[in-house]
């Protein structure tokens, strides 16, 4: 079978509760990681002392809190990608997702609004007391316990947007979409502050354009296909 008759097979979803108005669908799919992708342009990078963190802590939380939704609404447009190549319900895009959003959102929650909100409370504290808070937080965005939190979400994400990957390509999709799609599984282990978190959720954005615009041809030759049989 052609690589352009089995992606044009596989570009319906299977499973009609993921068939959405294609407004919605389109932007439930391209805009999260396009504003996740942004976002970590902006991550808060503060010197690591109690002041600087202090100076940037209501900044930290608010970051975090925004990047938490923005979490949420990425796996569910993974989950729309996978929907459209027969892939939603695999074990490896369930599990994949699923450890993402309970881990890396677990992290982001601990790690991210958790410090920003210690150290912006410590700002009404003495000097040595502040001292003690940074001390306790310094680490957990970093290399502290809550870190472990971060490495079990991020291998999630790799499953789940690598095993799409791998279907795509099997499918016959266009180079243009699965091979961002393995870049998007690869970049996010290399953190998601910039510039590794913009690389993964931008080349998850760059597959899903050149999705949809493939799925929009294929539709166009089928309505021409059918005309033609029509005349």
């Amino acid at each position: 079978m052609p690589a352009e008759k089995r992606h044009m097979d596989a570009s319906s979803p299977a499973d009609p509760s993921w068939q959405l108005p294609k407004a919605l669908h389109r932007a439930l799919l391209l805009l999260p990681p396009l504003l996740l992708a942004g976002l970590e342009i902006l991550h808060p990078d503060p010197d690591v002392n109690a002041q600087a963190v202090m100076d940037v802590a209501t900044w930290f939380a608010v970051f975090h809190v925004i990047q938490l939704v923005l979490i949420g609404m990425v796996a569910l447009s993974v989950l729309l990608l996978a929907a459209s190549f027969g892939r939603a319900s695999a074990w490896t895009t369930r599990l994949g997702i699923g450890v993402f959003l309970v881990f890396f959102s677990s992290y982001d929650t601990l790690a991210g609004i958790g410090t920003g909100l210690a150290m912006r409370s410590a700002r009404d504290l003495s000097i040595p007391q502040q001292e003690a808070v940074f001390e306790v937080v310094k680490d957990w965005p970093g290399l502290g316990p809550p870190f472990a939190l971060s490495i079990i979400g991020t291998v999630g994400w790799l499953i789940a947007v690598g095993a799409l990957a791998l279907a795509a390509r099997r499918q016959g999709a266009p180079r243009l979409e699965w091979i961002p799609l393995g870049l998007a599984a690869v970049f996010l282990m290399g953190g998601h502050p910039f510039p590794a978190g913009t690389l993964a959720f931008g080349s998850f954005f760059i597959a899903a354009l050149m999705h949809e615009i493939a799925i929009g041809r294929l539709a166009t030759l089928r309505q021409q296909r059918h005309s033609g049989r029509g005349i």
